[in-house]
């Protein structure tokens, strides 16, 4: 199978970036795939997601390495060479020359945001970046209120105006993805029969297949 590299970005931050990162990472080590997570952000929040993660015995992977802008290249040779089907490439938020560097090494940019002005302006601006770099782009819209069909309205409403693809699933905000984070786990892991797990569910079959990675999650399987 071909390497998928994948940028998760967006210009402005609080938008779910590193959740989505750690949703489909999960998703897609259970559906049996060698994955990588390289986090650009000096944060490092998904590396510490990582280390909470390494206090579950029964959680090893995904692995998760720091990157920076002059080690991505190598990096990205090297998890092929190691035989990664998927890296995940966690950006920070800003125009920073990591998250440029991310999104030109990546095949596709996920692009998530919520229902807020300004972050419908962060999508724009990280879309305008991706189609001058030459990288397809798709909007996942994330943290909407629950019983809520005005927000995902809006969403693709907007995101058609500014011609920017948007998923067929979105991310509702539940509670369990907090506290899964807290554990260094993820809601299908934590509360596998739970509404959150459905949507990760049918959002890693729905990038599964637009991606090709030739899988189908079953992200209930091996559940804390």
């Amino acid at each position: 199978m071909h390497m998928r590299t994948i940028a998760i970005s967006i210009n402005k931050g609080g938008q779910g970036k590193t959740a989505l990162v750690k949703m489909l990472a999960t998703a897609a080590t259970q559906a049996g795939l060698n994955v990588l997570v390289l986090d650009l952000d000096t944060q490092q929040n998904s590396v510490g997601w990582r280390k909470r993660r390494d206090k579950q015995q029964t959680n090893p992977l995904p692995v998760v390495k720091f990157s920076t802008e002059k080690g991505l290249a190598d990096d990205l040779n090297h998890a092929a060479k190691a035989g990664c089907d998927l890296v995940l490439i966690d950006t920070p938020p800003g125009r920073s020359s990591e998250a440029m560097a991310g999104v030109e090494a990546a095949e596709m940019v996920i692009i998530p945001f919520w229902n807020d002005q300004d972050s419908y302006e962060g999508v724009a601006t990280t879309a305008v970046m991706a189609r001058r770099i030459g990288t397809p782009a798709i909007g996942v819209l994330n943290f909407v209120t629950p019983n809520s069909k005005s927000h995902e309205e809006t969403a693709r409403k907007i995101l058609e105006a500014i011609g920017l693809p948007m998923s067929p699933v979105i991310l509702t905000r539940y509670d369990v993805h907090r506290v899964a984070n807290v554990k260094g786990l993820t809601a299908q892991e934590l509360e596998p029969t739970s509404s959150a797990a459905e949507e990760i569910t049918a959002l890693w079959n729905w990038f599964s297949s637009t991606v090709q990675l030739g899988e189908t999650a079953h992200v209930h399987k091996g559940a804390a």
